[in-house]
């Protein structure tokens, strides 16, 4: 049934029939009646973003950003207790659950309802349709390790997984976002980032013994700075950029980083 028919439009519905719309103006696509399928783009690294077809999607409240957030990293049906519980811990347990309805609503109007799967009792992000930088990110990191084959030897496969990771990896988590009243939100997000800055190291290490391996130095370097910047204090890191700089002959740089 077209959106109209229900008398109420919310914003990422509007972007939907726009799209449409705009389809049928075109003389090079015939109108075949067809509603354009939305898709939903997360992306929780760096501070966060939310696109739906492409167009920047605005959520009213930090609680809404959060529960999203959440559910993405989590990836699972979550109960609306343990929901209610996270992000709103000095509350009473009918208030935080009214809370968690108002959080719920609000995101269905920003999101519109199709990626929200809600009952009485459980709350789930539906994955179909859903583009989240996380998981995608997490995949790539498993592909590399689950890919059976000597720890020296130079994967293509592997090398191009890890540049993926690396590029998709654009800030911590939720980088500048926090929730003034829900320390164990923050404890969650806090974990959970650096959960993904492990990961993000290890695919680091193994982009920069590939590119070392075939030398090709300079990306080896880029990605070995990369590194250093996650931990400034490594000394494992400082040497490697050391061999590095000396590989490409460069005394005077490796020096540098001695000192």
């Amino acid at each position: 049934m077209p959106f109209e028919c229900y008398g109420i439009v919310t914003k990422a519905e509007q972007v939907r029939l726009l799209l449409r719309s705009r389809r049928r103006m075109a003389p090079s696509e015939p109108d075949r009646g067809a509603l354009v399928l939305a898709n939903l783009v997360v992306s929780l690294f760096g501070p966060p973003r939310i696109e739906v077809d492409g167009l920047a999607i605005q959520v009213d409240t930090r609680k809404a950003i959060a529960l999203l957030a959440y559910l993405a990293v989590e990836g699972q049906v979550q109960s609306r207790e343990t929901l209610a519980a996270l992000l709103w811990p000095e509350s009473d347990g009918l208030s935080a659950r009214s809370a968690l309805r108002r959080t719920l609503s609000t995101l269905r109007t920003a999101l519109g309802r199709r990626w929200l799967d809600v009952d009485r009792q459980t709350v789930r992000l539906d994955p179909e349709d859903l583009s989240l930088d996380v998981s995608r990110f997490r995949d790539l990191v498993d592909r590399h390790r689950r890919h059976s084959h000597p720890a020296a030897e130079v994967c293509p496969d592997c090398t191009q997984a890890l540049a993926e990771a690396a590029d998709l990896y654009r800030g911590d988590l939720l980088a500048g976002f926090s929730l003034r009243d829900s320390p164990e939100f923050d404890d969650w997000q806090a974990h959970e980032a650096d959960v993904f800055r492990e990961q993000l190291a290890v695919a680091l290490d193994g982009l920069i013994a590939a590119h070392a391996a075939t030398s090709r130095f300079q990306e080896a370097l880029t990605y070995a700075r990369r590194r250093l910047s996650l931990d400034l204090l490594q000394e494992s890191t400082h040497q490697v950029l050391m061999r590095l700089h000396a590989l490409r002959g460069d005394r005077s740089a490796a020096l540098q980083q001695y000192r």
